[in-house]
């Protein structure tokens, strides 16, 4: 099961791999499984988000997904959460899914992205995996991060092809509140925000691996990437900033055992 753990201000159902590949499986419209690849930037939208918070601390299971908030994970663990702390990117987890069903047996439909890029992606993807079961695709139009809401369409269209895996690419923090809404309306098993994942069927290219070991895919981002270096900048400075201040007032606060 995963363990609910609370880390600045997210509160979150953490996942392993493992365990995390096992409750998809397992997944059924009454037994669905709602997923956040969780990185810095979600814990300082977090911070002046309190809805956006409350839809993660909702999700069924959070995996680590960025070298920065895994490094400050651990050094948190060590003194309060006493877990191991994995790291399992959410373009892995994505990767992971497709190689497990290739052969048709889950239905993905593959919702978000710039208009066009989950199309490519869908067709990229079907001509890797000639027996996959692809439900449908679309960007889903425009979503107002200040009226995140599930279109009569969409709902339409998702009711009628029936995936069993929903991956969605609006990025945060609107994939998690759409995925707060979609739950009420929609009895779709899985649903996982997946931020950018379908532009490396497309047009990105994943960090060469050396730079994965390393923990240093946002380096090569920020390197080939136009306009990165912003959010490089945020992931890796200003939210070890924000983790160690966090880190440092919950342990020296006296009666404060979790903030």
């Amino acid at each position: 099961m995963p363990k609910k753990i609370v880390f600045m201000a997210a509160t979150m159902n953490l996942s392993c791999r493992q365990e995390l590949l096992e409750a998809i499986d397992n997944a059924t419209p009454s037994n669905p499984v709602r997923i956040a690849t969780v990185n810095p930037e979600f814990m300082l939208e977090a911070e002046h988000n309190q809805e956006f918070a409350e839809a993660l601390a909702g999700m069924t299971h959070c995996i680590v997904d960025g070298s920065g908030l895994f490094f400050m994970m651990r050094i948190w663990s060590w003194f309060r959460l006493h877990q191991p702390i994995e790291l399992y990117h959410g373009s892995d987890l994505v990767a992971d899914l497709l190689q497990k069903y290739q052969s048709g047996d889950r239905r993905f439909f593959f919702l978000g992205g710039p208009p066009g890029q989950s199309d490519r992606a869908a067709e990229v993807i079907q001509a890797m995996y000639p027996k996959i079961a692809l439900a449908g695709s679309t960007d889903g139009g425009t979503v107002d991060v200040k009226n995140v809401f599930v279109s009569d369409q969409l709902v339409e269209q998702l009711t009628v092809t029936k995936p069993d895996i929903l991956t969605v690419g609006f990025g945060a923090p609107k994939q998690e509140l759409w995925i707060q809404s979609a739950a009420a309306q929609l009895t779709i098993p899985v649903m996982v925000g997946v931020g950018g994942t379908l532009g490396f069927y497309t047009d990105k290219k994943r960090a060469p691996r050396l730079f994965r070991v390393l923990h240093l895919e946002w380096l090569y981002r920020g390197l080939t990437e136009r306009g990165h270096w912003r959010r490089a900048w945020r992931a890796v400075v200003t939210f070890s900033f924000h983790a160690l201040f966090w880190m440092g007032k919950t342990l020296f606060s006296p009666g404060n055992d979790e903030r």
